[in-house]
């Protein structure tokens, strides 16, 4: 069950949080009096009234309504940079003797760096803005593998790669902030980052596979033709300049409640961010740094380690753990219908089953197909319950922040996993096995600290006044 909120349209009212969770998941409950706070049980209160939860945009005002459909037409492109991976073995033909690595390391360390700034600066420069840069960085990134191609200077395509970790790093701390500032109620917030990212996923496993099919053509000469898909960029960024409002709706912001783009229906969160967002990030960032084993590790488990197939098989496993996570997000509002304020431990425990179906495939190809969809789809499903519950307890001001903070450090967990998780392996026999059993522990720990910090914590109603 979503939270909502009853909201007073006179001076002098105000609403107290009675079931004291301000998460994604839990039924608020309000009444709203001249002078005096009362909690009331909404479906008692209105009987048979249909209570509206999930993520339609059918009650948001014309310039929320805008916005989310800004950020769901600009997300489809974000991601598009992802396209070089699978297109890496041609490039290195073209640049034989080049450090052509650089191409995936460099948008990686700079996503990083990125990801922890873009939510300083979301403080001074408008968000609409942020964006739009954000996007012109992948479509210069794309114009120079296009028009370079192969036969320019080497150090043009590493340029190139700068440019698209500034997108990369910045666009799901961009979507999910613009979400945050226009759509207040915690609930709907939530499905639409869920829907967002499902778009940012699905968008580059699209890209991937027509760019992939256009590199391939000639023996592979044709690669610099695929990034010539990346000036769809041109008419998405056109159409989220002209939808996208500079700034959110004060009138249906007041309408939020005494909460404002917090959306509790109590005060505003004062001060700074709150322990409990960090050890939010905290969680996240372990539970990504055992999943990333998955994604960095999954190819060379397949065909070096267990020996039970090529990079065919790599590439589906590696498929399927995207294709699953698109569904989990548009799938979202019904999962969380069910699971309330259990997503996130239940999202966790899917994963470690798959981290584990991983870790005990031996010689089926099967078990890893398993464990990357259960990966995927645990992973994609828990993580736009966290980051709505941090704008939850966050003040809004420190929102983006956070959610700086939060990316930025699951970012980080990619990009040292090799060296954190590979070292920890050598504690083991050093396999790439031995990562995902301990991939799957710290995704177990995972589990109990958010039972521990969505389940049984639970934040102090807001005094009434």
């Amino acid at each position: 069950m979503l939270t909502s909120s009853l909201a007073c349209g006179a001076g002098g009212f105000q609403a107290e949080k009675v079931d004291e969770t301000y998460v994604v998941g839990s039924r608020s409950q309000y009444r709203c009096r001249q002078h005096e706070t009362k909690p009331v049980d909404i479906q008692t209160e209105h009987p048979g009234k249909q209570v509206k939860t999930g993520g339609n945009m059918s009650d948001l005002s014309a310039t929320s309504r805008k916005a989310v459909l800004a950020v769901m037409i600009i997300s489809v492109v974000l991601l598009f940079g992802s396209m070089t991976p699978p297109l890496l073995a041609y490039i290195m033909y073209s640049y034989p003797g080049e450090p052509v690595m650089l191409l995936l390391q460099i948008p990686a360390f700079v996503g990083m760096i990125v990801s922890f700034l873009v939510g300083p600066l979301a403080m001074r420069i408008n968000l609409k803005w942020l964006m739009v840069v954000t996007a012109l960085s992948s479509l210069v990134y794309f114009c120079i593998f296009a028009y370079v191609g192969a036969d320019g200077p080497f150090a043009m395509l590493l340029f190139a790669a700068g440019m698209v970790g500034i997108c990369q790093g910045a666009a799901m701390v961009l979507t999910s902030s613009i979400l945050g500032a226009y759509v207040f109620d915690p609930g709907r917030r939530a499905n639409f980052i869920a829907i967002s990212t499902a778009l940012l996923n699905g968008g580059a496993a699209v890209i991937n596979i027509i760019g992939g099919v256009i590199a391939a053509g000639n023996g592979g000469a044709n690669w610099p033709y695929a990034y010539f898909l990346g000036l769809l960029i041109i008419p998405a960024l056109i159409v989220f300049c002209i939808m996208m409002p500079r700034q959110p709706d004060a009138v249906e912001a007041g309408k939020a409640g005494n909460g404002g783009p917090s959306g509790h229906g109590g005060p505003i969160p004062a001060g700074f961010i709150p322990l409990k967002a960090f050890l939010l990030i905290g969680m996240s960032t372990m539970v990504f740094l055992g999943v990333a084993v998955l994604l960095l590790n999954v190819g060379n488990y397949i065909v070096d380690e267990l020996k039970i197939g090529t990079s065919a098989e790599a590439g589906l496993a590696n498929a399927l753990f995207t294709i699953l996570g698109v569904i989990a997000g548009f799938s979202f509002p019904l999962i969380v219908k069910f699971t309330k304020n259990l997503t996130v431990p239940i999202g966790y425990a899917v994963c470690a089953v798959g981290l584990a179906c991983l870790a005990f495939a031996n010689t089926s190809i099967i078990g890893i197909f398993v464990g990357a969809c259960l990966c995927g789809f645990g992973l994609t499903a828990a993580i736009p319950f966290v980051l709505g519950h941090l704008m939850v307890i966050t003040p809004p001001r420190w929102i983006p922040v956070a959610l700086s903070i939060n990316i930025g450090g699951m970012n980080m967990a990619m990009t040292f996993n090799p060296n954190i998780m590979g070292g920890a392996s050598q504690l083991l026999n050093g396999t790439i096995e031995s990562q995902f059993l301990i991939g799957t522990v710290l995704v177990a720990i995972g589990v109990l600290c958010a039972i521990v910090l969505l389940v049984l914590w639970k934040n102090p109603a807001p005094a009434a006044s």
